[in-house]
């Protein structure tokens, strides 16, 4: 690959992913700041790390000042530059794990300062543990709970920003690494049939008895709204269900993906090459899939996604008995160009269908 292409990949990512790291709650300033250092690809995961551990330096020059709460946000920023960086860098897999390494122990650091608190969770599924980030709103004995599933290339701590919402309106959430995301990509590749881990997850919510599990909602984000709708059509326990820019078949739009995602899901489902990760990806398809879904689902979509076509959001409304399509005409994916409308909307839509009583 030449220079030129690695460059054009640097203005790729930012144009394609630039306004969720905002939406996220990375700052724009430390963006601008860490793109100045940026000229070519292979400087990308090494520069947000530069920029990440300018924050671990102020956490722990905070901690020192008895300054807990300066150090948890500055934990968390740090995390978030960790994770930026090695969110589809899969060049190099050294940087990739430290960077994945670094962004968890350093977001553990600071969760306990979010409002309400994260728990680290560890569910038992298939020999390994799925982690998760488990969230309940103050003054509450039993809310209902929000599954959250990441996308491709998103983790449970990125999650977080849309989780505030469904916990303002009274709803626990629950944000995991499944099977190829996060933590969990360095144990276990993808898994298209995503029913399985999220069977696993609830089974070990019903073990517990502090949620009501009558009220459990999915919510799933770019990959991860197949991931939701998939485990709506096969788990009946799910009540409710969001596809929040998700794909209807991964492989038909695999020659319009960009280079970047297309190496990143070669990476996280163990494909040795290009063709075979696009033979892997018809195993994402949501053909007689979505008709099984008997719960409410939203499907929210920008008419305007680069990386999931929005014809895809109609097929799925199309095809799910109970299914509502919410377009935004110049949505971008995953809608981080309006995120006040669309997570509102989500959160007011999840709320009703779970029973919620909305605030007047």
């Amino acid at each position: 690959m030449t220079s030129t292409e690695r460059d054009e990949r640097v203005a790729l990512a930012m144009r394609h992913w630039g306004e969720r790291f905002v939406a996220q709650g990375v700052a724009l300033s430390d963006i601008n700041r860490t793109l100045g250092r940026i000229a070519r690809w292979s400087d990308w995961c090494r520069q947000w790390g530069t920029t990440a551990e300018e924050y671990e330096t102020a956490a722990k020059a905070a901690e020192a000042a008895g300054r807990g709460l300066t150090a948890a946000e500055a934990w968390r920023r740090a995390a978030l530059c960790w994770h930026f960086g090695k969110f589809v860098f899969v060049e190099d897999a050294s940087q990739l794990r430290a960077a994945s390494e670094r962004a968890v122990a350093c977001y553990q650091r600071g969760a306990w300062a979010l409002e309400p608190p994260a728990a680290r969770v560890e569910i038992p599924y298939d020999g390994i543990e799925l982690p998760g980030l488990l969230r309940r709103p103050a003054g509450s004995r039993k809310p209902p709970l929000v599954l959250m599933i990441p996308g491709l290339d998103s983790v449970k701590e990125e999650l977080q920003t849309t989780a505030d919402y469904f916990l303002r309106r009274g709803m626990a959430t629950l944000a995991i690494d499944g099977p190829g995301q996060g933590e969990t990509e360095f144990v276990r590749n993808i898994e298209p049939a995503y029913e399985r881990p999220v069977a696993a997850v609830i089974d070990w919510l019903e073990r517990r008895a502090d949620f009501d599990l009558e009220r459990l909602g999915a919510f799933g984000v770019s990959l991860g709204g197949y991931y939701a709708v998939r485990a709506a059509a096969f788990e009946g326990r799910i009540r409710a269900a969001i596809d929040h820019g998700g794909t209807f078949s991964l492989a038909e739009n695999w020659p319009n993906r960009s280079t970047i995602s297309r190496a990143a899901f070669q990476k996280r489902s163990g494909a040795a090459s290009d063709s075979d990760a696009e033979e892997r990806a018809r195993a994402v398809d949501l053909t007689g899939v979505a008709e099984r879904v008997e719960c409410p689902l939203l499907v929210i979509h920008g008419k305007l996604d680069p990386i999931s076509p929005f014809r895809d959001a109609e097929r799925v409304a199309a095809a799910a008995p109970r299914a509502e399509l919410a377009a935004f005409e110049d949505g971008n994916h995953g809608l981080t160009d309006r995120v006040f409308e669309s997570r509102s909307l989500m959160a007011d839509w999840m709320a009703e269908r779970l029973g919620v009583k909305l605030q007047s």
